[in-house]
């Protein structure tokens, strides 16, 4: 067999997932052997194996001991999708028969749509992707869904793979969106509408539209989706809560501990099950940009089969209060300070445990395995003083101090 340079690893990984993305490899399908691959992209099986890890790493693939790689689902079903961004789905839940058509699909390059193109901060030239929908509820049109999409962000969607379906699962799925970072507005009473709209939605009086706008930034905080909805209000399709009742909502954090380690095998085993956790938040600005370090702490959270997020500081204030009520959480940092930054961020934190901070120069020893210097002091107090029940427990079960210095 011939053999080829390393790098060719990649065409065996992106064919891969253009495979997923357009269907020919479906949700829980196996992938061919390593043999069979190694015949098929005519490589050598070191090349395989290195595509295959960087699909698992990019959490495209699980495998199986002993039985081989599969196609795995990238969808969340504990992250919550509100009825802006899936409308049809509630709308079928609901017994309606409801058809997607796809009315336009494009790939803009010549500098169209210059408005949008400065909002995400694409150039004249980037290549940008622009998907119309019609969603028809029981033969009636009822929504008109424009969507921009990044194409460097979203490479590879085709016509067909989007044909009848919702944009939001779909990119969910197979791109990894976390419907948790999505921003809404909701404008009613519309007070343009096109006749082309009009006619298509065999609406008549003025000012009698809602629409719902959509916008999805990536970690640099650059807009990378943009999609906007319009519908008749007496549809009453998006009958959602506004962005400030969503603000004003109560996150379900269970516990939040502070340990130089993040999560290891006490956290992610003992205290997650103790607590009945079913997501552990790692925040840590560090943590969310290490793919070594997520993917050793990931292997701990799924031995307890819990989800796990890795977010920055600043991330975890922004989107904490978008969590779905069914999400338990486990919020684990790694300093007094970071716990410190979130309540002052507005994180609603009630109870924090000090589990795990190494000695290092100029550090007191507290218990065996605290140690704290007069930063964590002032920050543990701050705490405190705020109201925060702050106590040191190595494990559950053991006796808690409470923290006063």
């Amino acid at each position: 067999m011939k053999k080829q340079p390393l790098w060719q690893y990649e065409q065996i990984f992106a064919e891969i997932i253009r495979q997923i993305n357009i269907g020919d490899l479906k949700i829980g399908q196996k992938l061919p052997s390593e043999k069979e691959l190694c015949d098929i992209f005519d490589v050598s099986r070191i090349t395989v194996r290195k595509a295959l890890a960087e699909l698992e790493e990019r959490n495209y693939i699980e495998k199986h001991q002993g039985q081989g790689s599969f196609v795995k689902d990238r969808f969340d079903p504990n992250q919550e999708i509100s009825l802006v961004d899936s409308p049809g789905t509630h709308l079928q839940e609901k017994g309606h028969y409801v058809y997607i058509e796809l009315h336009e699909f494009s790939i803009l390059a010549d500098g169209q749509e210059p408005s949008v193109r400065e909002m995400m901060g694409l150039d004249l030239s980037d290549y940008l992707y622009k998907i119309v929908q019609i969603y028809i509820c029981d033969r009636r049109p009822i929504i008109k869904r424009t969507t921009f999409i990044s194409f460097d962000a979203f490479p590879m969607i085709t016509a067909k793979a989007i044909q009848g379906i919702e944009l939001i699962p779909y990119l969910a799925r197979h791109y990894g969106l976390s419907p948790a970072m999505l921003h809404h507005s909701l404008t009613n009473q519309v007070d343009f509408i096109s006749s082309e709209l009009k006619n298509l939605l065999t609406v008549t009086p003025r000012k009698s539209m809602i629409k719902a706008t959509t916008t999805y930034l990536d970690e640099n905080n650059k807009v990378i989706y943009i999609s906007t909805a319009v519908t008749p209000a007496k549809s009453g399709v998006f009958l959602v809560k506004s962005e400030e009742d969503k603000n004003m909502s109560e996150p379900h954090i269970l516990l939040t501990r502070i340990d130089n380690r993040l999560v290891h095998g006490q956290v992610g085993v003992t205290w997650t099950k103790s607590l009945s956790a079913n997501l552990i938040l790692v925040a840590n600005d560090q943590a969310a940009s290490d793919p070594l370090q997520q993917k050793l702490m990931k292997s701990t959270a799924d031995s307890s089969g819990v989800q796990i997020r890795f977010f920055t500081l600043q991330k975890t204030i922004d989107v904490i209060h978008k969590a779905a009520d069914r999400q338990k959480i486990f919020i684990v940092v790694k300093t007094p300070e970071d716990a410190l930054k979130l309540v002052n961020g507005n994180v609603p934190i009630k109870k924090i445990n000090v589990g795990n901070m190494h000695f290092a120069p100029g550090k007191e020893e507290v218990t065996k395995k605290v140690y704290v210097d007069q930063t964590d002091k002032d920050a543990l107090m701050e705490l405190v003083n705020k109201g925060i029940d702050v106590y040191i427990q190595d494990v559950p079960g053991d006796h808690k101090t409470p923290v006063n210095f």
